[in-house]
């Protein structure tokens, strides 16, 4: 996850499974604290009319920086997803969020630089 402008990379993972349209997952890491990495997983199911959207944080150590950050995260991540996907845009609020993250990048730590966390490309395809 990078900045709009590719200066700043505030998350780095790798895709460990994907089997469109129901499974994603990921590894996960803050480039901003020293926490392992920890693995995301989004299932989609059919339900009724509708269907069912879950996502699954998993080896996330208990207390660390990124538990904290991720359940606050979480909850944006699916709100706005769930607008995008009825509306095909974020919700006021998710925009408004986003909006104060673009405005804090000044604030934003060294390590978190993208010269720190180059993107290496997936198996087969090119970066």
């Amino acid at each position: 996850m990078r900045t709009p402008d590719g200066r700043y990379t505030g998350v780095v993972g790798e895709i460990l499974r994907c089997e469109p349209p129901r499974v994603l997952e990921h590894t996960f890491r803050f480039t901003n604290f020293d926490d392992p990495p920890c693995v995301v997983r989004y299932e989609i199911e059919p339900k009724g009319d509708g269907v069912l959207f879950t996502m699954t944080l998993l080896d996330m150590p208990p207390g660390s920086k990124t538990a904290k950050q991720m359940m606050s995260g979480g909850k944006l991540i699916c709100g706005v997803l769930k607008s995008v996907i009825e509306t095909g845009r974020p919700a006021l609020g998710g925009r408004m969020i986003l909006a104060m993250i673009g405005l804090m990048r000044p604030l934003t730590p060294k390590r978190c630089r993208s010269e720190h966390w180059p993107v290496r490309a997936a198996e087969g395809v090119e970066a």
